[in-house]
């Protein structure tokens, strides 16, 4: 593959990484200028709406955004700058952003496949100040063709397959032919994973990647709308597939937290389960995210490949179904308790009243009486709803 054939080729790996101290690098989000339009937090704020840019890019007494520029060659691969999103928990994401001059290696090196190696790239060399799990990053591609872009699968089966689209799946999924070859009737029933962004470029948002691809030749540095694509795509694209990752790794916490939860099903853990569903709700649960529609359009697309709108349905459901249980478990220990006091109460007081009522005031009598009104309580506990009520009541108080 010559380089005449490719133009710019970018990615963006994007890690999750937790933030035990706070960086000493330069707040906001990685600052990118082209001619005098700037990238920059003030800029981006106009875009989003207020909710959404005190998430990615924090207030000035709580920064939520830091960016490191640095130099790293890594194989065909340079590593230009780091930027990282940290959320109230001390979780988030780390970037890192690259230049390559073999997109589609560098792209399968990350995501482990086999053969795949990008020496001299070590993300927590990059960042020792966060704490980053032995993850595949989600990666960001954008590449665009010098001339035209070369066929990636050259298998008569796919000769109806367009150049550009062999590039969006090779991208997105991270794979080449001897990885994974393609079946174009399954990848045609899912076209909402493709997004025609207009007629010079298009974009593919799969499970691990989301894939840009250039439709036309690229004139280099006097292209215009090429430009302004690579600025878009490492800005405000970028940051609406950031939400969408918060999003999948919050409804993935609260899964398992449902999981631990449904073991117990105590008052304690259905309050803490609630508690985090609305925090999740109300701080990360958007499907509208601007305006403008790209950025939504990404989202809804991220959204459909992890079926999130549908699994935080389900995760509602499931908590609803948990209270409901709880409500029906306390109601049921309230009246076996409520049942248990009333068997024991009841003949001693009727034995009283009748005492009373007869005008006996001999001692033996009154203990005649109340002996065989405990005795008849005892009777009664021993039968099978007296047992069962005890039960209830001493799990109760012992769980």
């Amino acid at each position: 593959m010559t380089r005449q054939a490719i133009g710019r080729q970018w990615i963006v790996a994007i890690y999750p990484a937790t933030f035990p101290v706070t960086l000493g690098w330069p707040q906001g989000p990685l600052p990118l200028s082209l001619g005098s339009l700037r990238a920059d937090a003030a800029t981006r704020a106009t875009y989003y709406p207020l909710r959404t840019v005190r998430l990615l890019y924090g207030e000035p007494d709580r920064p939520r955004r830091w960016y490191k520029e640095t130099k790293v060659q890594a194989d065909t691969a340079t590593v230009i700058a780091l930027e990282t999103l940290r959320l109230d928990d001390q979780s988030g994401l780390v970037l890192v952003h690259m230049r390559t001059d073999d997109i589609l290696a560098t792209a399968r090196a990350l995501a482990g496949r086999a053969g795949g190696a990008l020496s001299g790239f070590d993300i927590r060399q990059l960042a020792p100040e966060l704490n980053i799990p032995t993850v595949s990053p989600y990666t960001l591609t954008f590449v665009t063709p010098g001339r035209r872009l070369p066929r990636l699968y050259n298998s008569p089966r796919y000769l109806r397959w367009s150049a550009v689209d062999q590039w969006l799946w090779a991208l997105a999924s991270r794979t080449s032919q001897d990885d994974y070859p393609p079946d174009l009737i399954e990848i045609g029933r899912h076209d909402q994973h493709f997004l025609r962004l207009s007629a010079d470029w298009s974009a593919m948002i799969l499970r691990d990647g989301m894939a840009l691809v250039g439709t036309r030749p690229d004139r280099g540095t006097s292209d215009p709308f090429y430009n302004h694509a690579t600025l878009y795509a490492r800005s405000i694209y970028i940051d609406a597939l950031l939400i969408g990752l918060l999003q999948l790794h919050g409804i993935t916490n609260i899964e398992e937290a449902v999981a631990s939860a449904s073991v117990t099903l105590t008052d304690p853990a259905m309050a803490g389960l609630e508690r985090h569903v609305t925090y999740f709700r109300h701080r990360l649960w958007w499907q509208h995210l601007s305006a403008h529609g790209v950025p939504n359009q990404i989202l809804g697309a991220f959204h459909r490949q992890h079926r999130l709108p549908e699994r935080f349905e389900q995760i509602l459901a499931e908590i609803s179904d948990f209270n409901r249980l709880a409500r029906d478990d306390e109601a049921r220990n309230i009246n076996n308790s409520a049942v248990l006091f009333t068997v024991i109460t009841v003949p001693v007081g009727i034995g009283l009243a009748l005492l009373q009522a007869m005008g006996h005031a001999d001692s033996h009598v009154f203990i005649v009486v109340i002996a065989a009104c405990l005795g008849f309580s005892l009777l009664m506990l021993m039968t099978r709803p007296g047992r069962l009520c005890i039960r209830t009541v001493r799990r109760h108080f012992t769980s």
